[in-house]
């Protein structure tokens, strides 16, 4: 098939934007608006929210939009649903677009939820008479009861959420946009409205959101776009857009190449030799060589510290082990300088994205770590891995708190960086953990016929 998506008679792209960006001036003094329009000098400066961007949205298509804050994307999302021009370019759609874009765009806080939900919806195109053959479908979506009676000014976020998404999937848009709005719900509605996007997704719907979640754009989304500082950097397959999202947040740094020199040891068997083993290997960051390593990983930090090597206990070090078997990973941690604050991570998850399980050293212990240059250390990672027969993906990381002791910063996090076999037959158990369930069926006395 040429790369011209046809879907519902449609041919072309539903959304093409070529070399748009957006200007805004700002002035240091309030006066000074006046005195540029008088032509006297020149007092604005220059700010480009958006500058040069191309970009073509298929019919179908699932595009997740990420950057850093201030990078461009909500600018991008306003030009596309038409609430604002572009300075430079041309932007084309042909479609019904609806946006959950920021809280309340589109509502009168005067107005009632009732009346907003026919201003909202006149908006999107629909008339008074569609609006009443789906106003009670609305209604039941939002679940906000009453309150559709009172004016919007006196709702919660959530309750802006629920009725400004119950309108926008209402009117079955042919792109469907959402920044970030999501995030504010409940986990309930979350749970509502996901099932209600993947609906539109399998009727033919496009989806662009624009979300900080590279969970959400890996299990949603069939395209990544990354913006930064009003630029497009990245348009392509999803694992790409992570990476490359993620070393903007966090920075990336090469690893020292390993040459045949500091060819990796064969570690023993028992958890105690092998701990041996690997800190006796000196500081060379190996893990690359080991059975199970992704080359697909994605590997973010400043690289002050590494994760240099990792040996699963048993298997021969191989990442395979069998539901509910008691499992320890060894992990080697090399210190390039000193480093305090210190917390250790792991995670793993499905090779579609889906968390499975996180956690780190200090959620495990309320305890942070000081270590000096050269230090090489050793984590030993235990869990039963009570898990469905299939593969996941491993995450092991280090990380600083800063100074507040509130955020972290990445030292060296390899996402993705094993792949985990868990054996056997799944049998007729579905989903992720495997809680080994049993059960009985007790025998109970006839209570006759049943009429």
């Amino acid at each position: 098939m040429s790369s011209e998506i046809i879907r519902a008679g449609r041919t072309g792209p539903l959304i093409r934007a070529k070399g748009i960006g957006k200007r805004y001036l700002g002035y240091a003094k309030p006066h000074h608006r006046l005195l540029q329009m008088l032509g006297r000098r020149t007092y604005a400066k220059e700010f480009w929210a958006l500058r040069d961007f191309d970009l073509e949205v298929w019919p179908g298509e699932t595009i997740g939009i990420i950057g850093k804050n201030g990078s461009g994307k909500s600018t991008l999302l306003q030009m596309i649903c038409g609430l604002i021009e572009p300075t430079t370019g041309e932007i084309e759609v042909n479609a019904r677009v609806a946006g959950l874009l920021e809280l309340g765009a589109g509502f009168n806080p005067e107005f009632t939820g009732l009346e907003n939900v026919y201003l909202k919806a006149g908006l999107l195109g629909m008339g008074r008479t569609q609006v009443d053959a789906k106003l009670d479908s609305i209604l039941a979506f939002a679940e906000i009861g009453d309150f559709v009676n009172q004016p919007v000014k006196t709702y919660s976020s959530g309750m802006f959420v629920r009725l400004a998404f119950a309108v926008a999937v209402a009117v079955e848009p042919d792109v469907l946009v959402v920044d970030e709005a999501l995030a504010v719900g409940d986990a309930y509605f979350q749970r509502k409205c996901h099932r209600r996007i993947q609906e539109l997704q399998e009727a033919g719907s496009t989806l662009l959101l624009v979300t900080h979640s590279t969970d959400a754009v890996e299990r949603m989304c069939s395209r990544g776009v990354v913006i930064n500082a009003g630029n497009k950097i990245y348009d392509g397959p999803v694992r790409g857009a992570i990476s490359d999202y993620l070393q903007l947040i966090f920075g990336s740094h090469v690893a020292e190449p390993v040459g045949q020199a500091a060819a990796i040891k064969v570690l023993g068997e028992t958890a105690d030799e092998a701990v041996a083993t690997l800190l006796a290997s000196g500081g060379a960051d190996v893990l690359s060589q080991r059975s199970g390593y992704n080359r697909d990983e994605i590997r973010v930090g400043n690289g002050k510290a590494l994760v240099a090597d990792l040996h699963v206990v048993g298997q021969s070090g191989v990442p395979m082990l069998f539901p509910g078997q008691p499992a320890e990973i060894l992990v080697k941690y090399v210190f390039k300088l000193p480093l305090g604050r210190v917390i250790f991570g792991m995670q793993i998850r499905t090779p579609e994205g889906e968390l499975v399980y996180s956690t780190n050293t200090f959620m495990e212990s309320g305890e942070a770590f000081h270590y000096e240059e050269g230090s090489v250390v050793v984590v030993r990672w235990k869990f039963n891995a009570h898990l469905i027969p299939k593969q996941y993906l491993l995450m092991f990381g280090i990380s600083q708190f800063d100074e507040l002791g509130q955020d972290t910063v990445a030292i060296d996090r390899r996402a993705d960086v094993m792949v985990l076999a868990i054996l056997g037959d799944t049998g007729a158990a579905q989903g992720i953990a495997n809680l080994q369930a049993k059960f009985d069926v007790e025998t109970v006395a006839s209570v006759g016929s049943v009429g």
